[in-house]
């Protein structure tokens, strides 16, 4: 399905796609007011958005990238589908990359993973028959492979030194899917552990475990609303989610002080003792103390969509630059979307922010996650075809 407005976040690009489907809109931005009419008049749909400045939506050719290539100290590897999420390996190696599927229809994606030093691209090898030890909700069965649609990624090494990899899953249900990953001479092997789905109608995004096998899930929005509603809520400050914690004796209840516009990304500190939540609609990451569940900080950024932490303690946000509303990436079926990013380094004690990497152009844009391995960044997207690395001074 071709992608038609690079509105709000790449939730919302999909939403919007859908919501031309079901309603005839008009947004009219400079009051802020949607008015949702019988689909009988076609020339009143989101076709037709607009700014009190008028039409300005840029041309989608003005955002169509070339082939891979190097360009402004950036290089790309191509022949991915959508890598939204990329977390290290532990063999130091491999990168475990999230190929999303589209966004808003659930359809099936996969887990693949990238060979730093040989540019190898593999699938993971998941093995989904349950297995006599569950880490999630008892009586969970395992996700549908065909449908397997993942999402936000992590992996944590556990306590009993066991590499457990959490995964969001669209496909078929929102659920976090937890495996055990075991490397076998130079392939990874996954094992499918248990799962865990969250109450009511979630739409969750990013999942950040704890050692001890419990997570943070971000839940973007309720996924029965309707996409006029959540357009209303986020372009009028109403608040659309929060953050879910689920531990294993409790299971899942909202982290105080986490209901926001639209939670995205999300990390632990290295001692597990602090959360940082990216606010998309926001225009900020907020930092909680998880034993007392309280704000205890927080940093403005730009859109901010995924957030990782490094072997050093560093947090790296890949923030979106574009207008949401006159630039989008409508009409780019191959290669990559090229929409402004930028790419902040954050101290975590301090909250203090550095822009690392200010990119507008060739090779790759519309970036959603940068991650940091040694002194290079590897860095994915929500649409396209590639990866791209930029070398760290």
């Amino acid at each position: 399905m071709t992608q038609k407005f690079n509105l709000i976040s790449h939730g919302l690009q999909r939403a919007f796609t859908l919501l031309k489907s079901r309603f005839c809109t008009s947004i009219t931005m400079g009051l802020l007011v949607i008015s949702v009419i019988g689909c009988d008049n076609e020339q009143a749909s989101l076709d037709s958005i607009q700014t009190d400045a008028g039409e300005n939506r840029t041309s989608a050719n003005a955002f169509a990238s070339k082939a891979c290539s190097t360009a402004q100290a950036i290089s790309t590897y191509c022949g991915f589908t959508n890598p939204e999420d990329i977390v290290p390996l532990p063999d130091g190696e491999h990168l475990l990359i999230s190929e999303m599927g589209e966004f808003m229809l659930d359809t099936p994606g996969q887990l693949v993973t990238f060979h730093t030093k040989k540019a190898l691209i593999e699938p993971l090898l998941v093995n989904y028959d349950p297995s006599e030890e569950s880490w999630g909700v008892q009586g969970c069965q395992p996700p549908d492979d065909a449908l397997f649609s993942p999402h936000g990624i992590d992996i944590v090494t556990d306590n009993e030194g066991r590499h457990r990899l959490f995964v969001v899953n669209h496909g078929g249900r929102e659920a976090v899917e937890m495996f055990e990953l075991v490397q076998q001479q130079d392939r990874w092997l996954a094992q499918w552990r248990g799962c865990a789905i969250p109450p009511g109608e979630p739409f969750i995004n990013d999942v950040s475990g704890f050692r001890n096998g419990d997570f943070l899930v971000t839940h973007m929005w309720d996924k029965q609303s309707s996409i006029a509603m959540i357009t209303l809520k986020l372009t009028t400050g109403v608040a659309t989610g929060w953050v879910w914690r689920y531990t294993q004796g409790e299971g899942f209840y909202k982290l105080g002080e986490s209901t926001e516009l639209m939670p995205n990304g999300i990390a632990l500190s290295a001692d597990e003792s602090t959360a940082y939540v990216n606010i998309y609609m926001g225009n900020k990451t907020l930092a909680i103390d998880l034993a007392t569940e309280r704000k205890i900080g927080e940093f403005s950024v730009r859109q901010p969509d995924n957030i990782t932490r490094d072997d050093e303690g560093w947090l790296w946000v890949a923030s979106h630059q574009q207008n949401p509303l006159t630039e989008t990436c409508e009409g780019v079926e191959e290669a990559a979307c090229l929409l402004p990013f930028q790419i902040l380094r954050v101290n975590p004690e301090n909250l203090a922010t550095e822009v690392i990497l200010d990119h507008k152009g060739e090779p790759m844009g519309y970036t959603t996650v940068a991650t940091r391995v040694g002194d290079t960044l590897y860095m994915g997207s929500a649409h396209g075809d590639r990866i791209a690395t930029f070398k760290l001074p």
